[in-house]
């Protein structure tokens, strides 16, 4: 199941460790719940992330599909292009058809899809801060956020992203 990741920044371990218990008083598992640090960073007690989840394995996966739907566009649009020269109707309205498709795949994808990653938290990382990837179903996150916000005012919500419970992204 696709769920939207919400990327808290925590100054310290003890604030961590109060918004884990705050996550999982509201009903968040704690197989929900993914700690990043830089190392030396004591993070000890608290659900860490998995490979795929520090080296931003999401990020890859959406710059993949991105780059594949843009292959397949301009490939049909230069079979369009040689269809058309060469008055082949049916392959013309077959490459207009992918080349639409992909225009409108590519239009959902860059308005749709959240786009916050680790990387764009590295800096607060290197300063010694502890961040906390909460996946929760996209009817939860106003929620969390407002709850995160009310009792922990320390704690930075860095944005949106999403989180593949299957692939463990």
């Amino acid at each position: 199941m696709i769920l939207r990741r919400l990327y808290l920044l925590v100054p310290g371990k003890f604030q961590a460790e109060a918004v884990v218990r705050d996550l999982m008083a509201q009903r968040i598992r704690r197989k929900h719940i993914h700690t990043i640090a830089k190392p030396g960073v004591e993070i000890d007690g608290l659900p860490e992330a998995t490979l795929r989840q520090r080296s931003d394995f999401g990020a890859k996966v959406e710059r993949w599909f991105w780059d594949m739907n843009l292959v397949a566009f301009f490939a049909a649009l230069a079979l369009l292009g040689i269809a058309l020269l060469a008055t082949a109707w049916f392959w013309a309205a077959g490459a207009a058809i992918v080349a639409g498709t992909n225009v409108v795949l590519g239009y959902l994808f860059a308005g749709h899809v959240p786009r916050t990653h680790v990387e764009d938290c590295l800096t607060p990382l290197r300063h010694g801060e502890i961040l906390l990837l909460v996946d929760v179903p996209r009817w939860r996150i106003t929620q969390v956020e407002r709850t995160i916000r009310q009792s922990h005012p320390e704690v930075e919500i860095g944005g949106v992203g999403w989180g593949l419970d299957a692939l463990g992204i």
